[in-house]
């Protein structure tokens, strides 16, 4: 009898905590705060005319990289052969390019197109890969419980090395919603980015670099940029899910691959990432081999899977995308090349391409719920939203939401330096102890990214 009584009990908590599936365009206020969410009733529309075919190919014979898989060297480094266009071995810096010559970018509030395509379908939220993928990172941590990625295919030389995702991920990362006319427009919280980093800025002229000819790449460089009459049109990818229209850009193309085109990144070397403000230091820093802890690719790949994996991942799923090519590089001079399907990244990241398709469509789905029931609060006013997943592996995320007001914004930001900040002068400390001449940086199992990880989380990206 005590056996039934509890059972009846435990039946009538569950029918209190009965979940509501959240997938379709209606969410009616329930006074349950249980959610289930269906990823396999949703997916993917896409919205307009397709740009593809004015995507433009790699040059410089670097395709072959995209049927090959592993890292392949610029020069071979046993006979000095070059395998691929030497004219891309060494990297025009930003004071000789013309970026005024670049197709501007347009943050999703102001893209005039985004925001018809979410009037014509009646959708609320509109967002770009570059504004999204962050927020959509906290919130996969949240339901995988702080999952880590795999790295068991390194070679032993990172059998000690951490495995979570790096400090610059796990950062609370901020998104600005912009309201205009029945829609708001997701837009990253650039408030406190004082400036671009060099790996941003170079991001943008070795893309065109690698998706030009050798004679086309010289009309950008500023002693031939007055002969660019027009700016081509950025190309885009346009689809809808749930209660967003979202936008991909499309920086390449080749009809061989099953998705046809692929993300173009350009991967600033570990030196550069960590101490950004004094790259033309680290341009000494050279890549000399495939394995190894330092001076490898496979580092180079290893720190990837932790700082840029997740990102990478999302946003060739936004575009539809069949994998990411890369390029090693020391800001200096061009190391090689991989081309990484977007297979290898689920393999790494969830298990299986069927698991990736399921947590990324859970993720958005609980974004456009969270989106919801802020701007149901604070109704048809521009608003900021912070998220913090550090409490991820106990299935906790802290959320701050803030309206904005621009002009105090302004006037507050005036009152700071041209850094962007104010800060009381430290104490001074003591100096650490001298390490010996044998001692390895890395030969522990502390992070090495931990102190300056947000510093490696810069791409030119979308």
């Amino acid at each position: 009898g005590a056996r039934k009584g509890r059972a009846g009990a435990r039946s009538e908590l569950l029918q209190e905590r009965e979940p509501v599936v959240v997938h379709d365009m209606t969410y009616p206020i329930q006074t349950s705060k249980w959610y289930r969410i269906v990823p396999e009733s949703v997916d993917f529309a896409q919205v307009g005319s397709s740009h593809i075919p004015r995507v433009p190919k790699l040059g410089h014979g670097l395709e072959r990289v995209l049927f090959s898989p592993g890292v392949h060297c610029l020069q071979d480094p046993h006979s000095g052969v070059y395998n691929f266009d030497p004219y891309i071995r060494n990297i025009t810096q930003p004071a000789d390019f013309d970026y005024d010559k670049l197709t501007p970018y347009i943050t999703s509030s102001k893209d005039k197109t985004l925001m018809s395509y979410a009037r014509r379908s009646k959708r609320q939220f509109v967002g770009s890969t570059s504004s999204m993928t962050h927020v959509l990172s906290h919130l996969y941590f949240v339901i995988s419980a702080g999952k880590n990625p795999d790295i068991s295919s390194m070679s032993m030389a990172f059998a000690d090395m951490p495995s979570r995702f790096t400090r610059g991920m796990r950062y609370p990362a901020s998104i600005a919603l912009r309201y205009h006319d029945g829609v708001y427009g997701i837009d990253a919280d650039k408030s406190f980015d004082v400036q671009d980093s060099i790996l941003s800025i170079l991001g943008k002229s070795l893309e065109k670099l690698l998706s030009s000819t050798p004679s086309e790449f010289e009309m950008y460089k500023k002693e031939n940029s007055w002969k660019v009459k027009d700016i081509p049109e950025e190309n885009y990818h346009y689809v809808e899910f749930d209660d967003f229209v979202l936008r991909s850009q499309l920086d390449c193309r080749d009809d061989r691959l099953p998705r046809k085109t692929f993300d173009l990144k350009t991967r600033g070397s570990l030196a550069v990432r960590m101490d950004l403000q004094n790259y033309e230091v680290s341009k000494g820093y050279q890549i000399i081999s495939m394995k190894g802890r330092l001076q490898s690719f496979e580092r180079e790949y290893y720190d990837m899977i932790r700082s840029a994996f997740l990102k990478y991942n999302f946003q060739t799923r936004i575009g539809n995308m069949d994998g990411i090519f890369v390029a090693y590089h020391n800001t200096a001079r061009m190391f090689g090349f991989q081309y990484i399907p977007r297979k290898e990244m689920d393999r790494v990241l969830f298990g299986n391409e069927y698991t990736g398709n399921k947590a990324f469509k859970a993720v958005l789905i609980l974004l456009s719920k969270l989106l919801r029931t802020v701007t149901e609060l604070y109704p048809e006013q521009d608003i900021r939203v912070s998220f913090d997943s550090a409490s991820s592996e106990r299935q906790q995320m802290d959320i701050w939401v803030e309206v904005l007001n621009d002009e105090a914004e302004a006037a507050a930001m005036l009152q700071y330096p041209e850094n962007g900040f104010t800060r009381a002068k430290p104490a001074a400390k003591k100096a650490p102890p001298k390490a010996s001449a044998s001692t390895d940086p890395f030969a522990t199992t502390a992070d090495p990214l931990e102190n300056n990880g947000v510093l490696g989380e810069s791409a030119a990206e979308d």
